[in-house]
């Protein structure tokens, strides 16, 4: 019980403190101003108000379908979320031209993304240090908290890759690039809505697709070249 609630302990701490740490470093190495971290929590919270609202209008029978319920949820968590986040470059950094800008961004959307999984399993790892029931049994919570966990630290390549991306419609002036993170987006929720909510690591390793590529979008995805005179 101890080794577990050690271990996911430590995975939730470093889950949340990943995210700052890269901000932090961010910040060192580039200079880029905090500023924009704020920028991304703003966003990700008002997409989320957005989102909760908009699904108050959806009838409950609708939402009880599964494949209707993903591809409702997965098309909200991407159209609001990207469209927000266009919003914040637009009107709150407008800025914001390089990649390591872009990624402060996305690391803003990131933080409010991991915190939940993150907080819920340094809860549960504290619960562990106290907690009488079996040994099988806290394996198996040990288990399912650690894959989310780990599904939650999945999240940040995504959300870097999502805030690049976006950042395309003004340095290309392309608005496409806008519905190719819509499409990524939606794409990773529906998939994430579909899975059965017991197979945890199931959905770690969708999320690990997921980021590995979208470490490929952030490696391959330059700036834009100026044109010579």
């Amino acid at each position: 019980m101890v080794v577990y609630g050690v271990i996911l302990l430590l995975m939730g701490g470093s889950l949340v403190l990943s995210v700052v740490y890269t901000a932090r470093w961010l910040h060192r190495r580039f200079d880029i101003p905090y500023a924009l971290l704020t920028v991304g929590i703003i966003t990700y919270t008002v997409a989320l108000v957005v989102q909760f609202v908009l699904i108050q209008f959806v009838d409950r029978a609708l939402l009880g379908i599964l494949a209707i319920n993903a591809l409702l949820v997965g098309l909200a968590a991407g159209f609001v979320e990207e469209t927000t986040r266009l919003f914040g470059y637009q009107y709150l950094a407008r800025s914001t031209v390089t990649k390591p800008q872009a990624l402060m961004v996305g690391l803003g959307h990131a933080l409010s993304d991991v915190m939940y999984p993150g907080l819920l399993a340094i809860g549960i790892a504290l619960r562990m240090f106290t907690d009488a029931g079996s040994t099988a049994d806290a394996g198996g919570k040990f288990s399912t908290a650690a894959a989310e966990a780990l599904s939650g630290m999945l999240l940040i390549p995504m959300h870097l890759a999502l805030s690049w991306l976006v950042l395309q419609v003004f340095l290309r002036g392309e608005v496409y690039w806008l519905f190719v993170a819509v499409f990524l987006h939606t794409t990773a929720e529906i998939m994430a809505v579909l899975i059965d909510p017991d197979s945890a690591w199931l959905l770690t390793l969708w999320r690990a697709l997921m980021a590995l590529f979208s470490l490929g979008v952030l490696l391959r995805l330059e700036p834009p070249r100026l044109k010579e005179p």
